[in-house]
């Protein structure tokens, strides 16, 4: 199947160690952006060659901690809105899309936040307050940060945040 072009202003941004399992399945799935930026930490599984097989540009550098990667990556990105995900986890189409129709439209929002959905062993977790578990990823570059904890960052926004439902 013929991957979409990159034509939305979204940068995708994301750190990884060791992810080779999963990363190409990730990149995949967001192709649609304008440019993916991997900041990666010393991984020796592979994952820097699939990410250069998927993503416009790999950094390869030492390990702050959580936020102050996630910021060095932030620092790379060019397009109006920044989408940060983790290695582990995939866009579904239906997010894509919604992404790529509100983006379309101007709004009031800085920020969105996307509906994370969890697994525990092995098995997806839709109660005992795991879902929705609404994190904000996708923001307008220049109005958000990342938290400089080194564990349990967060993105830290100027400006109101909306919410996607799929």
């Amino acid at each position: 199947m013929p991957l979409p072009p990159r034509s939305l202003p979204v940068s995708v941004i994301m750190i990884t160690k060791n992810e080779a399992s999963r990363l190409e399945r990730t990149l995949r799935a967001v192709q649609w952006a304008q440019e993916i930026i991997v900041v990666d930490s010393g991984s020796t599984d592979g994952t820097q060659a699939i990410a250069r097989q998927w993503a416009t540009m790999v950094v390869e550098t030492d390990w702050p901690g959580f936020g102050p990667q996630k910021n060095r990556a932030l620092d790379l990105a060019t397009g109006d809105w920044v989408l940060s995900i983790d290695a582990d986890e995939e866009l579904t189409p239906e997010l894509a899309d919604e992404i790529r129709r509100t983006l379309a439209q101007p709004g009031p929002h800085a920020g969105y936040t996307l509906s994370r959905l969890s697994s525990y062993c092995g098995r997806f977790m839709h109660h005992s307050g795991w879902w929705p578990d609404p994190v904000l990823r996708l923001f307008q570059r220049g109005s958000g940060r990342f938290s400089d904890h080194r564990v349990h960052e967060r993105v830290v926004l100027d400006g109101s945040v909306g919410a996607l439902q799929a």
